[in-house]
């Protein structure tokens, strides 16, 4: 009894780490990278500000598509103890933000390996603008890029449908690699019947 428990408990452990392993191995999803890029963008417009400005008047220009920036773009400026107002004011400092474009493209397709999983590369593009007006006038674009390798399976899980601009077009898996698989399979198997019998007849 004592030695099924232990190998319980060690069957549990192995389990916890493995899934422990496989979350921890999950990528970011594009959204929360677009999240990284906006804050990136709210920490520069914040350092343009002068001091010891700790209020001013935002517009937000996100249009439909980006609307989901909103709140975080206002919890960076927060974070930064600074207060926003929605009412313009005689002396008071104005920002405007803008975010004009986001976008996700995939590379093509390839094999970590010979008989590695299907990984292709993710490329994100954030580009906008922002304003301050006050005793002068900064403006100034700004852009993000970020690229990392991804397994095919893992496209599924970094998207979001309920935000299309988080979504890329796919390519298609390799022809030739799809057809190659099926063949090394058949293959394999038919090579282990061939020995099976070889060593059998000896």
């Amino acid at each position: 009894m004592p030695e099924i428990i232990r190998g319980l408990r060690y069957f549990t452990v192995v389990i916890f780490f493995l899934f422990a392993d496989l979350y921890a191995q999950q990528p970011d999803t594009n959204l929360d990278i677009f999240y990284i890029m906006v804050d990136s963008s709210v920490t520069d417009f914040i350092s343009e500000v002068p001091l010891p400005e700790e209020s001013f008047k935002l517009d937000l220009n996100l249009g439909e598509n980006y609307s989901v920036f909103n709140n975080k773009v206002l919890a960076k400026i927060f974070s930064f103890e600074k207060k926003v107002s929605n009412v313009e004011s005689d002396g008071s400092l104005n920002i405007n933000y803008v975010v004009n474009n986001a976008t996700v493209t995939y590379g093509e397709i390839f094999r970590d390996g010979f008989f590695g999983e299907y990984c292709l590369q993710r490329n994100l593009f954030l580009d906008g603008s922002y304003a301050i007006e006050g005793s002068s006038t900064v403006f100034q674009d700004f852009s993000y890029t970020y690229n990392d390798t991804i397994k095919f399976d893992d496209i599924q899980n970094v998207e979001n449908e309920s935000f299309p601009f988080t979504k890329g077009e796919v390519p298609s898996e390799p022809f030739l690699s799809s057809l190659f698989e099926p063949i090394v399979a058949v293959g394999a198997a038919a090579l282990a019947v061939i020995l099976f019998f070889t060593v059998r007849s000896k």
